[in-house]
């Protein structure tokens, strides 16, 4: 049991690293384009900047659920990279539906899966809505100096 779950330890830390490192990099990029961005401010040009960031945070998870497939594939727990890669996204997502499973050995995984991806989905949707929230107080801002919105 130590050893699947020094494992999992080990795996949950490259994706933290994984998506720390690629929420920072948006936020770095959308704090060296603010002044663009409110200077060229729509709603389009706004609406835009979100299907980015989202597209970004979902290739994110996309990345650390392959990553929890290809250990699961290389060490035979499925037969298939796919259904590793089901079997990740669907334990990442805390989707849960229990048509593939994990052998007894390795199921802690499944479940310490879960947990990672229920926090970093939340981090997730933090980031989104630091950024929405930004975009509404910028919005907020133009509207009492009485510009357009």
């Amino acid at each position: 049991m130590l050893t699947e779950l020094a494992t999992a330890a080990a795996i949950v830390t490259i994706c933290l690293i994984i998506h720390v490192a690629g929420i920072l990099l948006m936020a770095e990029w959308l704090l060296r384009r603010r002044e663009d961005l409110e200077r060229t401010a729509s709603n389009r040009r706004f609406a835009v900047l979100i299907v980015g960031l989202f597209a970004g945070i979902l290739c994110l998870h996309i990345i650390q659920t392959s990553l929890w497939a290809v250990f699961y594939y290389v060490q035979n727990l499925f037969s298939d990279f796919e259904t590793s890669l089901y079997f990740s996204m669907v334990s990442f997502t805390t989707l849960g539906y229990g048509d593939v499973l994990l052998p007894r050995r390795w199921r802690l995984l499944g479940v310490i899966e879960g947990f990672s991806g229920v926090l970093l989905c939340g981090v997730s949707t933090a980031f989104i809505f630091a950024v929405v929230n930004a975009i509404f107080q910028f919005r907020l801002r133009q509207r009492g100096s009485g510009e357009r919105l």
